[in-house]
């Protein structure tokens, strides 16, 4: 109390005599912004305080409860969706100069109708070397019959062969029992029962040489029946030669795989195309779906059959209706080109995403003819709704 009064008379003794009401006003002006900066500078002091709590706060508890929090939600949604379709690549299955693109781009198309046509005239000349191919390995195998026939005909010649000169045996033997006899009563002479047993003999060889050309003829059978065979593989060969020869025929004209619609045409009439080289692309309209890319914290209640609303970007306040049709077996950091590996190194957790197929039902037919795939869409998947299996292409 001493202390106020003193400072209170020192105040008083350092103070004017007199004070003008326009130094009041500035004197009061100048207490009330100082107090005005001493709350505002209190005020910001709380707030960083309040602020440093709650990052606090959010980084302890949303590690923890954070994924468990969304998990529970009812409804999962995700504006990571587009619409997608089985979109075919055509490509071409030759090389050579493309003669001709004989559809429009984005041109409603069926499946088998020819799109594009490549130049035959190499193709066409390869058919006809394998037909002639074909022909000459025909002729090769009825060379081999023939040859087979004959052959028949050379062994029974052989035959009959070995036939005569055993007639001509038995024939000499019987001169030579009648040379025997005679001799012996004195009425022939040695000279000729030894030529009639000479003659047995060179009947007995002559038979036995001509039953040795029996069996080689017989083994020249053989040989011409593993020509023949040789020549039926080289002739199965040749027609699997022609049937290439005209699938690749066949592959200069390019047909569309499906009903649709075609891109437009990445090459033109004149322009060498090589195997692999891509010539049109057939998009399956209006056969439609979506792919929405969950985070895994947001499927623990997501089940195949359940209800989805969608909301698709094109059409701002229209609500599609769908389900769940198929969920991927793996997130799609599996299926990149160079998976990440967290084994090794620094890791930071981050919430993988895995694909959601979802099949579209009850399209009004004007929204069925709009939808194109690529479109952006947001996907809520009710997790409380289940549905039976529809049609809803």
């Amino acid at each position: 109390m001493t202390a106020v009064v003193t400072e209170l008379l020192t105040h008083d003794k350092k103070a004017p005599l007199s004070t003008t009401p326009v130094e009041e006003r500035r004197h009061s002006e100048a207490s009330t912004v100082a107090a005005k900066g001493r709350r505002r500078r209190s005020i910001l002091a709380l707030t960083r305080s309040a602020v440093i709590v709650m990052g606090v706060g959010l980084a302890i508890v949303i590690p923890l409860g954070w994924g468990q929090w969304v998990a529970g939600f009812t409804d999962q949604s995700t504006d990571n969706a587009y619409v997608r379709a089985d979109t075919t690549p055509v490509s071409a299955q030759i090389s050579g100069h493309m003669d001709r693109i004989l559809v429009n781009d984005f041109e409603n198309v069926r499946a088998g109708q020819v799109l594009a046509e490549i130049n035959a005239a190499e193709y066409l000349a390869k058919v006809s070397r394998a037909k002639a191919a074909v022909t000459a390995a025909e002729a090769a195998i009825r060379n081999v019959d023939s040859r087979v026939e004959l052959q028949h005909r050379v062994i029974a010649q052989a035959q009959a062969s070995v036939l005569a000169a055993a007639a001509d045996r038995d024939r000499a033997a019987s001169e030579y029992d009648r040379q025997k006899m005679a001799s012996r009563d004195g009425w022939s002479t040695s000279q000729r029962l030894e030529e009639a047993l000479a003659a047995i003999k060179r009947y007995e060889a002559q038979m036995t040489e001509k039953q040795a050309g029996i069996e080689a003829e017989r083994q020249q059978l053989n040989v011409l029946d593993t020509q023949r065979e040789q020549a039926a593989a080289e002739l199965d060969s040749r027609r699997a030669e022609l049937q290439l020869a005209e699938i690749e025929l066949g592959y200069t004209k390019i047909v569309a795989p499906t009903d649709g619609v075609v891109n437009a045409s990445s090459v033109r009439a004149g322009q060498y195309v090589t195997v692999g080289t891509r010539i049109i692309s057939v998009v399956p309209l209006p056969n439609v779906y979506v792919v929405a890319n969950y985070k895994e914290t947001q499927l623990g209640k997501v089940r195949v059959g359940q209800t989805v609303t969608i909301a698709v970007d094109m059409f701002p306040g229209q609500r599609l209706k769908g389900r769940v049709d198929q969920i991927s077996p793996a997130s799609g950091s599996e299926f990149a080109l160079l998976p990440a590996d967290n084994a090794t190194g620094n890791f930071t957790k981050v919430a993988q995403r895995i694909a959601v197929k979802i099949e579209l039902l009850d399209l009004p037919d004007d929204m069925r003819q709009l939808l194109r795939p690529g479109m952006s869409v947001v996907s809520t998947i009710h997790t409380d709704i289940p549905v039976a299996k529809g049609t809803g292409r």
